[in-house]
């Protein structure tokens, strides 16, 4: 049996505007890959359980990012640049060292920011839906 593994040296990589791969791995504190089957209830009237099938997969991406504006590389700068995009940009993230990536093309949903006066500035936590007719794959 394995041993736990750290997500500590996970690979978080986005497209930036322009189509160019940008790492933000150290702007991120934590990560979520959603996988769902997306099940449908296909429960028989003679049936002595629900009964499901899997449907349409469901893939997402959550990330908490901390502000970093830093000019072509900063979370805040990759992430600005795509919000609202009519085009979808490419995220892959590796979970472990040498492990597989999922990889996919995807829309930024949504961008805060937040902050306290005397403390962190920070994104929070941002999500990615899948955009366009192709799932996510694992390589």
């Amino acid at each position: 049996m394995a041993g736990k593994i750290s997500a500590k040296g996970a690979v978080i990589v986005v497209d930036d505007s322009g189509g160019t791969a940008r790492t933000i791995s150290s702007d991120c504190n934590s990560f979520e890959l959603e996988q769902d089957a997306g099940a449908l209830e296909v429960t028989g009237f003679g049936d002595g359980s629900k009964n499901y099938i899997p449907g349409m997969p469901v893939y997402g991406i959550t990330l908490n990012v901390m502000y970093n504006s830093t000019a072509t590389t900063g979370a805040m700068t990759v992430l600005r640049g795509i919000f609202g995009s009519s085009t979808s940009k490419t995220v892959s993230i590796t979970p472990e060292v040498g492990g597989q990536t999922l990889s996919g093309e995807f829309m930024l949903d949504a961008l805060p920011t937040k902050g306290t006066p005397d403390g962190v500035l920070e994104i929070g936590t941002v999500h990615f839906s899948v955009m366009g007719s192709t799932a996510p794959t694992w390589a």
